[in-house]
């Protein structure tokens, strides 16, 4: 059993591989990208230096594959749900539920991810590109649901920012063994999605398809 964030985490029969970017993402969460050295990520795994080089050739390769892990995922599941249709409010509404779910599950600490110094540094330029990818695609559904007029007629980039905090708020939160709220991830898609619908009164609709769509 390997504590990470505020997760009791069940390493039982974990390859080396991942037990390294489990250690890793908690000290990078807990003492920085910058002040969290190899040594201290083999240590903590229980391993010599020589063989987390078997599966990571530097500190940043680490980094970069929790970076890689994590946008991907937001990204292949903001596609997917684009091709699934519904609407915007109703895509929306799924991706947070994915969103805060995959959050609230991850055995990782993604803190350091975004509410860290990582993506401020110049050693992770795909990072800053697959997070660009994410934002466009998180973007177009807020702007495809005002052009519908499902939407406020709001600042998109204000929009994409709320959601951005509350998300991340819940990362941060979740890590650091926060109370969970009940039945969090539908609590935040409804939240969301009644404050930006141009009827607050459709909320039960939305929420109704998104519901049947997850089936």
């Amino acid at each position: 059993m390997v504590r990470s964030g505020g997760r009791v985490v069940d390493t039982t029969g974990w390859p080396t591989r991942e037990l390294i970017l489990l250690e890793a993402s908690r000290l990078f969460a807990t003492r920085g990208y910058l002040g969290t050295s190899t040594r201290d990520i083999t240590t903590a795994v229980g391993i010599r230096q020589p063989s987390m080089y078997n599966h990571f050739a530097s500190k940043q390769e680490i980094a970069e594959e929790l970076l890689r892990r994590d946008l991907a995922a937001g990204i292949t599941t903001l596609k997917r749900l684009a091709t699934e249709g519904g609407g915007p409010a109703v895509e929306l509404y799924r991706y947070l539920v994915w969103e805060v779910s995959y959050d609230l599950e991850t055995p990782f600490d993604l803190r350091s991810l975004y509410v860290g110094e990582m993506l401020d540094l110049i050693d992770f330029p795909e990072g800053r590109l697959l997070l660009r990818s994410y934002e466009r695609l998180l973007t177009a559904v807020i702007r495809r649901g005002i052009t519908a007029g499902d939407f406020l007629d709001i600042d998109v980039t204000f929009a994409k920012r709320v959601v951005d905090a509350i998300v991340e708020n819940i990362i941060r939160t979740s890590a650091a063994g926060e109370k969970r709220v009940r039945n969090e991830p539908d609590t935040t898609a409804s939240f969301v999605i009644r404050a930006l619908l141009s009827d607050p009164a459709a909320l039960a609709v939305v929420r109704t398809e998104a519901h049947k769509r997850r089936k």
